[in-house]
């Protein structure tokens, strides 16, 4: 005759004293979980630095954005970088944090000194100082040319690799 064994488990009521202590590390260990199993994960980043050229000479005051190309990474934020004097970008995510996302990126660029030359007016305190005799703005045209400046039209397309890397852009 083989000896059978009865397992038997008991769940402690809500009122002993040992079960109420267990369900706030329980209910810890369980949020902890969750968050160690990827919720809330980020693309890859890689840091991103370079030089914006057109016909060889550097461009300032331009705005040069990477924007995930495929569908998979569209979830990955956009990338920012505005130029300096000798046409020298950063980029940095949506979020302020350096870098751009990892994988395949179309690149637009803007000029943000172009200028119409018409005085914008709010009608209200900053207008209270305007001289209405003032000459005119001076009219600034983009340095860009109009296909680099919408993502259905740039030519340029830039792959992000891990780890820090220069890209330069050259426009003709």
């Amino acid at each position: 005759m083989s000896a059978q064994r009865r397992f038997t488990f008991v769940v402690p009521r809500a009122h002993d004293q040992a079960w109420a202590g267990w369900i706030p590390t329980m209910v810890c260990i369980a949020i902890v979980l969750v968050a160690i199993s990827g919720c809330g994960r980020r693309a890859p980043r890689a840091t991103v630095e370079g030089t914006l050229r057109f016909r060889g000479k550097p461009l300032d005051n331009c705005l040069v954005t990477f924007l995930p190309a495929s569908a998979s990474e569209t979830k990955a934020p956009h990338s920012r970088g505005l130029t300096d004097r000798e046409g020298k970008f950063r980029l940095c995510c949506d979020n302020q944090e350096d870098g751009a996302a990892v994988g395949s990126h179309r690149v637009t660029i803007q000029d943000l000194s172009v200028s119409t030359g018409v005085r914008r007016r709010d009608h209200g305190a900053a207008d209270a100082d305007v001289d209405e005799n003032a000459p005119a703005l001076p009219v600034h045209r983009s340095r860009v040319p109009g296909k680099y400046t919408s993502p259905a039209t740039t030519p340029v397309s830039k792959e992000v690799k891990p780890g820090h890397q220069v890209i330069d852009l050259d426009i003709e």
